[in-house]
């Protein structure tokens, strides 16, 4: 006789099961401290299954840093088309989904490896792109809030008092480097 039948969850499912066990698994560890076997025990699966869907752990951190880049790029696309829109849009999902910040930071920390600076480099040019159309910002501008989103990125992780997590303190901070712009 037969145990029960387990049933099998469609690829569709399964593959974001999977994505979602390595972002979290990945936004706590980064790319060298993550393992395949800790992801699939998350998902309660085998680790060739995970290499099966994904490929290696470098494929798969870096599906789950494109998805982060697709979550800012879908927040951005839903807000208001300001500069100071966009800002509060991009707190409201830190707050909401942490592993966005900490696989970026993850993200910035892996960039040793080309293949992960490369992939990188090309989503925030591109974010920094969609922030232009979006808002028709000049670059000046663009580059700040970046440099904006970097800060409250590190202060939302960091859970710094929300008094030195505000936009204001973020311009403050970017307005200390302004007299100096020409160079950047």
């Amino acid at each position: 006789m037969t145990g029960p039948a387990r049933s099998r969850k469609p690829a569709a499912v399964r593959r974001a099961e999977i994505l979602e066990a390595a972002d979290a698994e990945f936004a706590l560890k980064g790319l060298s401290g993550a393992g395949i076997e800790a992801i699939a025990a998350r998902v309660g699966i085998s680790h060739p299954r995970i290499v099966q869907m994904f490929g290696s752990k470098l494929d798969l951190f870096l599906c789950v840093v494109h998805a982060a880049y697709d979550r800012i790029e879908a927040t951005f696309e839903s807000a208001e088309p300001t500069l100071s829109a966009l800002g509060d849009a991009y707190g409201h999902l830190l707050h909401s989904r942490p592993t966005v910040g900490l696989i970026l930071l993850q993200a910035y920390a892996a960039a040793g490896d080309a293949a992960v600076q490369e992939s990188v480099r090309r989503r925030q040019l591109d974010l920094q792109q969609t922030i232009t159309r979006l808002t028709a910002a000049t670059p000046m501008q663009v580059r700040s809030f970046v440099a904006t989103g970097l800060i409250l990125t590190v202060s939302t992780v960091l859970d710094l008092p929300e008094r030195r997590a505000d936009t204001e303190w973020c311009a403050w901070i970017v307005g200390l480097t302004e007299p100096h712009a020409e160079g950047l």
